[in-house]
């Protein structure tokens, strides 16, 4: 995580000689999947619809930055342990990512049109996260937060909490001009969540030994929580500052 907070700083740093002042709004959609602690994480396998916006400063033909907001579904069904466990909630997603193209890609240019990108940035998503004991017993009767009666059949105290989660947020997609102010592009991006709550399972192997310690599998900074975002993007040039001239779009 440190080298990848480095090389973010690095870019920023970079862009920050580079002034063209353009900027871009656009509008997402698309779907989303999760990657968890259930037995069979086929990607896409539900159509988790998301949308959003974003804002983009180009501070060259190569390089911009992107701050996005998505907001959607996220649902899975499947086993853990032999056991059915299903969730579906929704997840708001913000991030802050540098957008680096691949070629040279200036809205309203003849001769730079079309260019793969990557981005990597930062971001926070917010989620509720419930935890169902009766559920988790089925599988697991010796998860640390189960109470029980005083027949030891499990306790029904399930609760929600708010959750704001910070995550590593990178991806890939390629973009296309298609006018003088107007973009169009596909990507996928991924994110990595620094908590294991986004299932509604935190750490669900987790058991309590026969000396009353607690046997974790997970943490913070190693846990199995990812989500995935497969869409397509509408851009459009809404601010042009002091163009480049010619020979500074050849020599960045």
């Amino acid at each position: 995580m440190k080298k990848l907070l480095l090389v973010f700083a690095i870019v920023l740093i970079t862009l920050s000689g580079h002034a063209q002042k353009t900027a871009d709004i656009g509008i997402w959609g698309g779907t989303g999947t999760v990657w968890g602690d259930m037995d069979d994480n086929t990607p896409f396998d539900k159509l988790n619809l998301n949308f959003g916006a974003y804002f983009r400063y180009n501070f060259n033909a190569r390089v911009g930055l992107r701050a996005m907001f998505l907001t959607g579904s996220m649902s899975r069904d499947g086993m853990v342990e032999n056991a059915e466990w299903s969730f579906d909630k929704g997840v708001q997603d913000l991030t802050v990512q540098a957008e680096i193209n691949y070629l040279k890609y200036v809205l309203g240019s003849k001769k730079m049109k079309f260019s793969p990108y990557v981005t990597l940035g930062l971001g926070v998503s917010y989620y509720t996260y419930n935890f169902r004991p009766e559920d988790i017993y089925t599988f697991n009767p010796n998860y640390p937060e189960i109470d029980y009666d005083a027949t030891g059949k499990p306790v029904a105290n399930d609760r929600e909490e708010s959750l704001v989660v910070p995550t590593l947020p990178f991806g890939i997609g390629v973009k296309w001009a298609i006018g003088q102010r107007l973009g169009v592009g596909v990507e996928y991006q991924m994110r990595k969540h620094m908590s294991d709550k986004l299932d509604d399972l935190d750490d669900p192997l987790s058991f309590v030994n026969d000396i009353g310690e607690t046997v974790n599998y997970t943490s913070q900074n190693h846990n199995n929580d990812w989500t995935g975002y497969l869409g397509v993007h509408v851009t459009y040039k809404v601010y042009i500052g002091k163009k480049a001239c010619p020979a500074y779009q050849s020599k960045d």
